[in-house]
This record gives C-alpha cells, structure tokens and sequence, in this order.
C-alpha cells in the first residue's frame, strides 16, 4: 500500500446507517478501510481502467471505472483508510500518465460526483483543484452516549408524563433512546419547537398559522398550548380533526325552513341597513376630511346634518343665493334664528389640510361690528354647511334694487353703509400673520343690514370654505371681479378693493353692476368721468335735489366718492388705494356732509 489514513472520533459521534461510505477515485488503486479499535473489521473496492475514455461518465456512479464506493457499518469509532495499488495486478504504464494520483476517503453518500478530470493530470486541474480546499462532507450521528439512557417518569407523575434525562433541561422537552449505538438525544415535545439543551427554550407552534395542518370542512383552527383544535362552526357540532369532522346539528329540511326565514328578513331589512351604513360612513368620511377632529378639539361648534335640516324645516326657506351657496333660514335649539348655507355644487371636491381647518377656525373667533359672525359649521357634507347669525333686513342689493317701491336712503346712510363695509374688509386685510384674508366676493349682495341698516359683511373666506379658489372666476358675479384677475389668475387684497369700488358707484348711482340690460355700470361711469369731469349725470337723484346749499355740497360729496370708486377701478393695481385708504377717505366725506 502506498498512502494510508487515521481517524477517530469521540464515542458520541458514529457514522449514520446508510448514509457514509468508503470513496476511492484513480484508474488503478485498491483502498480498503479497517475499523474498530481491534481492527477486526476490514472493507475496501478496486478502481480500474485501462484508459481516460475507458473511465464512467462524468455524474456517473462509482462502479470501478475510476472510481469505486462501498458503503460502511455504524458505530466505528475508529477507522483506518488505505491505497495505494495491488502489487498483484500492477497498472500498465500509460496508467502513470493521465491519472499519477490516487484518492480515497470517508464521505456524506451522494456529496461526490466523479468527473473524468479527477483522473487527469492537466495543470491546475487535479481533484483537489477541481473540489476546492474544502474537504468533502462527512456526516456523524451524534447523542449523548456516556450519560445513561432516559429515565421512565414515576408511578405519580400522571399519564402525561414523558421519559426525562439530566440534558432535557427545557420545559415541554422529553428524552428519546437511540437506536444507532447506546444514549439518548432530547428533543421538544410535539407541538413545540426549540432546543431542549436550553432553559424555557421549547416554544408552542402555532399550528393554525403555518396552515399545514388539516381542519375538515365547517370547523375553524384554534391554537391550544402544545397542539390545536378544529372547532365546528355554527350550526355544525363535532370534532374537525376527526374523520367524521362536523356534521349539522338541525336536519335537512330544518335547515331549509330557518335558511329560507333568515334569507327572507335579510332581504327586507338589509338594504335599508346597508343604505343607513353607507349614508354614515359617507358623512364619517367627510366629517374626517374636513377637518372634523382638529375642529372638534378647537371647541368650534358642529352640527350634524340631521340638526340642520331640523334647523331648517328640511331647507324649506330660501333666503339667499350668492357664488357659493343658497342660504337657507332657520330657527336653533335656542330659538334663535339663524342663516344656513348650503354649497349649490354638491360633490365638488372638498377642501383638506390646515387651509380650510384655519380658516374656519379663524372667522369662528372673529368679533367685529361689521362682520357677520360664523356660529358653527357642518362638517358631513362633501363641501361644509356654514352657520351664521341671522340678519333681518336683507341685503344691500336688496336695498338699492329690490322689486316695489325702492326705500329712500339718505347720503348720510349711505356713507354709514360704505364705511361700516370698509372698515370690515380693512380688518380682514390687516390680520397679521394670516394668509390673505381676502373676502373674494365683494358686492352689494354680500353685505347684509340689520334693523338699524347697518352692514354686516358675509361670505368672508367662501372661496375657501365652500368653493376650489381656481374656480371663482366661473362661479363668482362677473360684474364684480377684478380684470387684473382674470389675466393672472391672482386674486389679491387690491382684488376686493375694485369689488368694493363697484359697491360704491350702486350706492350713489343706485343702479346695479350690470343695468338695463348689459350696461356695465363700472365702465360707463368711467366713461362719464372721463368726458365730463365727473360723474353727476348718473348719481341718484333722491339723494340730492334743487339748488340750495346742503344739495350741493351733497353733490361735492358725492363727486369725490364717485372720484374714489374710480381709483378703485384703475387698471393698475398700484394705483388703487388700500382698504385702510378708502376708509379714511369716506370719513373725511362724511365730516363734510355733517
């Protein structure tokens, strides 16, 4: 023999049945393997071949032809291996020169494919090149074999108890006697997973969700500690896991009857319930998009759309229709009147985000005598209800150009009215801090008079509450938008003040932004003005009449507010003054009158 090889192992490791065996690769070499401390155990195989193209196939058994295999009992805890070549059948010369060395070895079965270049000699292509570095796999079987065998559990330890041993140290663990050679293993009892050499570390499976385990038709898997059950479902009694599984507890023909009665009330009462359940989480949803939780965490007051519509009689009394919405009367809890305003484009996308929730929150807390103040809101609707105060006595527009006899209005009340109105948008223009409280629709409509004719602006903000700002210029009154706007789509303070100049030039002409047909009052005064100095050929006649002193200076006054309103329409908006400006302006008009 040329070469030979020493191992051995500790007692607990042996070679598993059927699973290790004896490997040898060359085209002329006998390896045999002696086993146990004795060497009473002796096996080996022979490779021959008389040339390269005589050897297997490459991923062909081992049978002889380069290569040979023989399998090898258990429990050798020390072996001997040796080639080398049979001094009685040497190999012929041109063995030497394409297959110069011999291997043999102890392997995993099935860990090496032989390849015809295990024979060669090529450069850098030898077996252990073509392998690697790394040794071929050898498999052991290990267990505890110097410590006894399991212990049978005691005569009082109950029925459930399982064989133990010192090693099984976790709880739910049970020992197991081996059958290759003497001593146990530990293992986790079934149902439970982890190592039982380690405390507490065998774990309940949940069966149920690996889903591998079988649960008959009508049961459900429920995981118990260390196993599962397969409960019946309702109507079904018995036991999933068995053959027999869940069967019906009522016959056939019971089942038919309660089926039949069930399905007949599910088809009466369950449309309506899904109608009630769709109709709530649609408010649901809406209430959320709009802001429903910050607002109710500000204490703004909401109302629910059932309250308002009880508020209202079901929106039964139209009181208004501006840009943004239809306004509805209503009487409170309190019984107090009240002004509903419901958006008149129902699904239009509605307003999210810190915009709308501020906004609200901000005209909620706004206290001015010339604002009408926001009492609550809505907040189930696609676009929010807004709840306002009452305010008796219509609006202006209502004043100057309703149907019947007009009411007289002295250029005093006027003044007061043009003032009030001023001042408001003067106070929204100058909340510092705000993101541009502008009001967005400025017009005679929109400011409302109370017993006392006083104005009181509404709609601050509607073009945020209740309407996409892109959309104003469709919805909003032509006859009081800014040009400048609808060039650059930039609606901005100096927007509400050419609005405001259009409210001006109704109370002195006492003629609407858009009269007689398609006469654009802004434009024709305008013209006036420029061709004959002012604007006297328009004014309200009521205001002033004859020759005496008060009319004239009546007429004075009202040159220089039709002068004002035209700086309010310059094209320019640098040119138009500020709401701050045209408030002091009115007033020294006024001291005059006085």
């Amino acid at each position: 023999m040329a070469s030979s090889g020493h191992a051995s192992v500790p007692n607990r490791f042996l070679p598993p049945q059927l699973a290790t065996t004896l490997q040898a690769s060359a085209a002329y070499t006998l390896a045999l393997l002696a086993g146990r401390e004795d060497l009473s155990y002796y096996t080996g195989c022979y490779t021959s071949c008389m040339s390269l193209h005589a050897a297997a196939q490459d991923g062909e058994e081992c049978t002889g032809l380069g290569c040979c295999q023989m399998s090898i009992p258990t429990n050798l805890i020390t072996t001997i291996h040796m080639w080398g070549n049979n001094d009685s059948y040497p190999p012929p010369n041109n063995a030497w020169r394409y297959s110069p060395c011999s291997y043999a070895f102890i392997a995993e079965k099935g860990s090496y494919n032989f390849t015809r270049r295990d024979l060669t000699r090529l450069a850098n292509k030898t077996s252990s090149d073509h392998i690697g570095d790394r040794t071929i796999p050898m498999v052991l079987d290990w267990a505890i074999r110097d410590g006894g065998s399991c212990q049978a559990p005691t005569k009082d330890a109950g029925a459930s108890a399982k064989q133990t041993a010192p090693a099984c140290i976790s709880r739910n663990s049970l020992c197991v006697n081996v059958t290759h050679g003497s001593g146990y293993l530990c293992q986790c009892s079934k149902g439970y997973t982890g190592n039982p050499y380690v405390t507490d570390n065998c774990t309940n499976i949940n069966e149920c969700e690996l889903r591998k385990y079988h649960c008959g038709s009508n049961s459900k898997c429920h995981d118990t500690q260390g196993d599962y059950e397969c409960k019946c479902k309702f109507g079904y009694k018995g036991d999933g896991k068995s053959e027999k599984g869940c069967q019906p507890i009522f016959p056939g023909y019971a089942t038919a009857i309660l089926v039949a009665l069930v399905s007949l009330t599910i088809l009466v009462i369950l449309p309506y319930l899904l109608l009630k359940e769709h109709k709530r989480r649609i408010r649901r949803g809406y209430f959320d998009k709009n802001g429903g939780k910050i607002l109710s965490g500000a204490n703004i007051v909401i109302f629910s759309e059932a309250k308002l519509s009880k508020f209202t009689n079901n929106f039964s009394e139209e009181i208004g229709r501006g840009a943004f919405g239809m306004v509805f009367k209503g009487i409170n809890d309190d019984n107090q009147p009240v002004a509903v305003k419901r958006p008149i484009v129902e699904g239009e996308k509605p307003q999210q985000g810190g915009e709308f929730v501020g906004e609200i929150i901000f005209q909620f807390h706004i206290r001015h005598p010339n604002i009408v103040p926001l009492v609550g809101c809505c907040l189930e609707t696609s676009i929010p209800m807004l709840v306002f105060e009452f305010i008796p006595n219509g609006s202006l527009s209502d004043m100057l150009h309703g149907a019947g006899k007009p009411r007289s209005l002295s250029l005093q009340k006027r003044l007061d009215i043009a003032i009030g109105s001023a001042e408001a948008l003067t106070y929204m223009h100058s909340q510092a801090g705000q993101n541009n409280r502008i009001h967005g629709d400025v017009k005679s409509g929109n400011i409302l008079l109370d017993d006392d004719l006083n104005p009181k602006v509404s709609d601050f903000g509607s073009s945020k509450l209740v309407s996409n700002a892109s959309k104003w210029s469709v919805s909003g009154d032509r006859s009081y938008i800014d040009p400048v706007y609808l060039i650059t789509g930039s609606f901005t303070e100096k927007s509400d003040v050419y609005s405001f100049g259009v409210v001006l030039l109704e109370l002195i002409t006492r003629k609407k932004a858009k009269y007689d047909g398609s006469n654009s009052l802004p434009m024709n005064f305008v013209k006036t003005c420029k061709k004959e100095g002012n604007g006297r050929k328009m004014y309200d006649r009521d205001i002033f009449s004859g020759e005496d002193a008060q009319s004239q200076r009546s007429i004075e006054c009202l040159d220089r507010v039709g002068a004002l309103a035209v700086r309010c329409l310059k094209e320019d908006v640098e040119e138009r003054p500020t709401m701050a400006e045209v408030v002091e302006e009115l007033k020294q008009v006024n001291m005059h009158v006085q």
